[in-house]
């Protein structure tokens, strides 16, 4: 995966991810729970939400670089269908990373019973927003991650 788009992964996970996770466990903890605890449970939050993005970094980026050249071509929506285990990732990292935290809408259309083909709209200002508070350029981050033809360099 490129530098680039791994730091943007990095960003959203540091800055948006990791931080309403470790508020959530804030907020559900019970008021007479030890503070050790709760520091514990922090720090397994910390370590689940990096390993979750080092497992789904490569479809974060695959889906980020789709999305973006199919806009690119007038599409608004990147189609990502659950029974093509790829798209599935993609459907995954885009949802957990982007649409959890505002960056990204999604809707989801049933192609069978209990099978989805979801349609990812990401809002690439607001991303763009994101990227430069990461130092990422966007624009270079995907063009890095693909060849003309979308293909993983």
């Amino acid at each position: 995966m490129a530098d680039e788009m791994r730091r943007l992964l990095d960003y959203i996970v540091d800055h948006l991810v990791v931080r309403d996770e470790l508020k959530s466990i804030e907020l559900d903890a019970p008021p007479r729970e030890p503070a050790e605890t709760i520091e514990s449970d922090k720090k397994q939050a910390v370590r689940r939400e990096a390993e979750r993005a080092d497992d789904l970094a490569n479809a974060f980026a695959r889906g980020l670089a789709l999305a973006r050249r199919r806009s690119g071509m007038g599409g608004v929506e990147l189609p990502l269908d659950d029974r093509r285990p790829e798209e599935d990732r993609m459907a995954d990292a885009l949802i957990r990373f982007l649409v959890s935290h505002d960056l990204a809408s999604s809707r989801t259309e049933e192609t069978e019973p209990l099978r989805y083909t979801y349609h990812i709209s990401i809002d690439w200002p607001r991303l763009e927003a994101i990227a430069q508070r990461a130092g990422v350029n966007l624009d270079r981050a995907v063009e890095k991650y693909t060849t003309s033809d979308g293909s993983r360099r």
